[in-house]
Protein backbone atom coordinates (compact mmCIF):
# COMPACT_ATOMS: atom_id res chain seq x y z
CA UNK A 1 0.00 0.00 0.00
CA UNK A 2 2.78 2.33 0.83
CA UNK A 3 4.48 1.87 -2.50
CA UNK A 4 1.04 2.36 -4.76
CA UNK A 5 -0.05 5.66 -2.98
CA UNK A 6 3.84 6.88 -2.69
CA UNK A 7 3.51 9.45 -5.45
CA UNK A 8 0.04 10.36 -4.22
CA UNK A 9 1.13 10.80 -0.47
CA UNK A 10 4.38 12.92 -1.72
CA UNK A 11 2.61 14.44 -3.76
CA UNK A 12 -0.03 16.06 -1.31
CA UNK A 13 2.43 16.21 1.43
CA UNK A 14 4.33 18.90 -0.74
CA UNK A 15 1.23 20.84 -1.39
CA UNK A 16 -0.14 20.62 2.16
CA UNK A 17 3.07 21.40 3.78
CA UNK A 18 3.27 24.89 2.41
CA UNK A 19 0.81 25.88 5.15
CA UNK A 20 2.45 24.52 7.87
CA UNK A 21 3.08 26.92 10.01
CA UNK A 22 2.33 27.28 13.99
CA UNK A 23 -1.07 28.68 12.79
CA UNK A 24 -2.05 25.93 11.43
CA UNK A 25 -0.34 23.59 13.97
CA UNK A 26 -1.74 25.19 16.59
CA UNK A 27 -5.16 24.72 14.90
CA UNK A 28 -4.36 21.00 14.11
CA UNK A 29 -3.56 20.05 17.59
CA UNK A 30 -6.85 21.56 18.53
CA UNK A 31 -8.30 19.35 16.06
CA UNK A 32 -6.14 16.32 17.13
CA UNK A 33 -8.90 16.53 19.84
CA UNK A 34 -11.93 15.87 17.80
CA UNK A 35 -11.14 12.44 17.37
CA UNK A 36 -9.74 11.17 20.10
CA UNK A 37 -11.26 8.71 22.71
CA UNK A 38 -13.12 11.29 24.43
CA UNK A 39 -14.63 12.88 21.32
CA UNK A 40 -15.94 9.22 20.49
CA UNK A 41 -17.34 9.14 24.40
CA UNK A 42 -18.97 12.51 23.95
CA UNK A 43 -20.11 11.90 20.10
CA UNK A 44 -22.08 9.19 21.20
CA UNK A 45 -23.52 9.93 24.47
CA UNK A 46 -24.95 13.16 22.86
CA UNK A 47 -26.28 11.08 19.87
CA UNK A 48 -28.16 8.45 22.38
CA UNK A 49 -29.50 11.23 24.22
CA UNK A 50 -31.15 13.15 21.27
CA UNK A 51 -32.79 9.85 20.04
CA UNK A 52 -35.30 10.02 22.92
CA UNK A 53 -37.29 13.16 22.02
CA UNK A 54 -39.45 12.58 19.36
CA UNK A 55 -38.38 16.14 17.74
CA UNK A 56 -34.55 15.45 17.25
CA UNK A 57 -34.75 11.43 17.08
CA UNK A 58 -33.95 11.08 13.46
CA UNK A 59 -30.81 12.97 13.65
CA UNK A 60 -29.67 10.71 16.92
CA UNK A 61 -30.44 7.80 15.20
CA UNK A 62 -28.21 8.68 12.73
CA UNK A 63 -25.73 9.73 14.49
CA UNK A 64 -25.27 6.21 16.34
CA UNK A 65 -25.67 4.55 13.51
CA UNK A 66 -23.26 6.53 11.41
CA UNK A 67 -20.80 6.23 14.62
CA UNK A 68 -21.30 2.71 15.27
CA UNK A 69 -20.63 1.62 11.41
CA UNK A 70 -17.53 3.77 11.07
CA UNK A 71 -15.94 2.76 14.60
CA UNK A 72 -16.87 -0.78 13.72
CA UNK A 73 -15.20 -0.58 9.82
CA UNK A 74 -12.10 1.58 11.07
CA UNK A 75 -10.65 0.17 13.91
CA UNK A 76 -12.49 -3.03 14.22
CA UNK A 77 -11.53 -4.54 10.63
CA UNK A 78 -9.77 -2.19 8.03
CA UNK A 79 -7.19 -0.92 10.25
CA UNK A 80 -6.04 -4.59 11.98
CA UNK A 81 -6.58 -5.74 8.62
CA UNK A 82 -4.56 -3.57 6.27
CA UNK A 83 -1.68 -3.07 9.17
CA UNK A 84 -0.30 -0.05 7.73
CA UNK A 85 2.30 1.45 9.68
CA UNK A 86 2.54 4.50 10.34
CA UNK A 87 3.76 7.30 8.21
CA UNK A 88 7.12 8.47 10.72
CA UNK A 89 7.88 4.69 10.86
CA UNK A 90 7.75 3.36 7.30
CA UNK A 91 8.98 6.50 5.20
CA UNK A 92 12.27 6.09 7.21
CA UNK A 93 13.60 4.16 4.48
CA UNK A 94 12.56 6.30 1.30
CA UNK A 95 13.97 9.20 -0.30
CA UNK A 96 11.55 11.22 1.23
CA UNK A 97 12.44 10.55 4.78
CA UNK A 98 14.56 13.71 5.12
CA UNK A 99 11.87 15.96 3.72
CA UNK A 100 8.82 14.55 5.90
CA UNK A 101 11.15 14.67 9.18
CA UNK A 102 11.72 18.01 8.89
CA UNK A 103 7.80 18.88 8.63
CA UNK A 104 6.91 16.24 11.26
CA UNK A 105 9.50 17.35 13.49
CA UNK A 106 8.40 21.40 13.11
CA UNK A 107 4.81 19.78 14.04
CA UNK A 108 5.59 18.65 17.16
CA UNK A 109 7.08 14.92 16.20
CA UNK A 110 3.91 13.30 17.60
CA UNK A 111 3.22 9.61 17.80
CA UNK A 112 -0.04 8.16 17.81
CA UNK A 113 -0.18 4.21 19.25
CA UNK A 114 -2.58 2.48 16.63
CA UNK A 115 -2.15 1.77 12.84
CA UNK A 116 -2.48 4.60 9.96
CA UNK A 117 -5.04 3.27 7.73
CA UNK A 118 -7.56 4.90 7.24
CA UNK A 119 -7.65 8.02 9.30
CA UNK A 120 -10.00 7.65 12.46
CA UNK A 121 -10.32 10.67 13.40
CA UNK A 122 -11.56 11.45 9.36
CA UNK A 123 -13.97 8.62 9.45
CA UNK A 124 -15.76 9.30 12.60
CA UNK A 125 -16.29 12.98 11.48
CA UNK A 126 -17.45 12.71 8.41
CA UNK A 127 -19.64 9.75 9.33
CA UNK A 128 -21.54 12.32 12.19
CA UNK A 129 -21.30 15.18 9.57
CA UNK A 130 -22.40 13.43 6.98
CA UNK A 131 -25.46 11.71 8.45
CA UNK A 132 -26.10 15.22 9.76
CA UNK A 133 -25.92 17.03 6.77
CA UNK A 134 -27.64 14.72 4.50
CA UNK A 135 -30.72 15.10 7.33
CA UNK A 136 -30.72 18.83 7.23
CA UNK A 137 -30.67 19.21 3.23
CA UNK A 138 -33.57 16.68 3.53
CA UNK A 139 -35.39 19.56 6.21
CA UNK A 140 -34.47 21.92 3.07
CA UNK A 141 -31.70 23.68 5.31
CA UNK A 142 -29.23 25.58 3.02
CA UNK A 143 -26.22 25.93 5.00
CA UNK A 144 -26.24 22.64 5.83
CA UNK A 145 -23.31 21.48 3.88
CA UNK A 146 -21.35 24.08 5.84
CA UNK A 147 -21.00 21.58 8.14
CA UNK A 148 -18.96 19.36 6.30
CA UNK A 149 -16.29 21.92 6.64
CA UNK A 150 -15.13 21.03 10.12
CA UNK A 151 -14.54 17.07 8.98
CA UNK A 152 -12.39 18.54 5.79
CA UNK A 153 -10.31 20.91 8.51
CA UNK A 154 -9.72 17.71 10.78
CA UNK A 155 -8.40 15.61 7.73
CA UNK A 156 -6.17 18.59 6.25
CA UNK A 157 -5.08 18.69 9.85
CA UNK A 158 -3.56 15.35 10.18
CA UNK A 159 -1.97 16.09 7.07
CA UNK A 160 -0.12 18.85 8.35
CA UNK A 161 0.51 17.03 11.93
CA UNK A 162 2.06 14.47 9.74
CA UNK A 163 0.43 11.61 11.41
CA UNK A 164 -1.48 10.23 9.04
CA UNK A 165 -0.87 9.59 5.02
CA UNK A 166 -2.64 11.52 2.73
CA UNK A 167 -4.13 8.05 1.89
CA UNK A 168 -5.40 7.56 5.26
CA UNK A 169 -7.33 10.57 5.43
CA UNK A 170 -8.93 10.19 2.11
CA UNK A 171 -9.86 6.22 2.87
CA UNK A 172 -11.21 7.63 6.30
CA UNK A 173 -13.23 10.40 4.04
CA UNK A 174 -15.07 7.25 1.96
CA UNK A 175 -15.57 4.95 4.89
CA UNK A 176 -17.23 8.16 6.85
CA UNK A 177 -19.48 9.32 4.34
CA UNK A 178 -20.46 5.85 3.40
CA UNK A 179 -21.45 5.70 7.56
CA UNK A 180 -23.12 8.62 7.38
CA UNK A 181 -24.93 7.95 5.00
CA UNK A 182 -25.92 4.42 6.31
CA UNK A 183 -26.80 6.50 9.40
CA UNK A 184 -29.14 8.81 7.12
CA UNK A 185 -31.26 5.93 4.99
CA UNK A 186 -31.47 4.22 8.68
CA UNK A 187 -33.00 7.03 9.78
CA UNK A 188 -35.16 7.82 7.79
CA UNK A 189 -36.04 5.22 5.52
CA UNK A 190 -35.64 1.84 8.15
CA UNK A 191 -36.68 3.12 11.78
CA UNK A 192 -39.67 4.84 10.16
CA UNK A 193 -41.10 1.38 8.08
CA UNK A 194 -40.28 -0.28 11.27
CA UNK A 195 -42.47 2.29 13.24
CA UNK A 196 -45.40 1.46 10.35
CA UNK A 197 -45.57 -2.15 10.45
CA UNK A 198 -45.60 -1.79 14.41
CA UNK A 199 -48.34 0.50 14.00
CA UNK A 200 -50.38 -1.24 11.42
CA UNK A 201 -49.72 -4.35 13.71
CA UNK A 202 -50.99 -2.99 16.77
Amino acid sequence: MDQLFYGFDTAVYTFFWQFQNPVTIAIANVCQHLGDTLAYIIYFLISLIICFPKKTRKYGVAMVVAFLVAFILVSGLIKPGVGRLRPYVALQNTPFWETYQTHWVNAGANLEDDLSFPSGHTSLNFATFTALTALFIKDKKKWAWLLLIIPVIVGITRIIRCVHYPSDVVGGMIIGIIAGLIGYVVATKVIPAISNKSTQAT
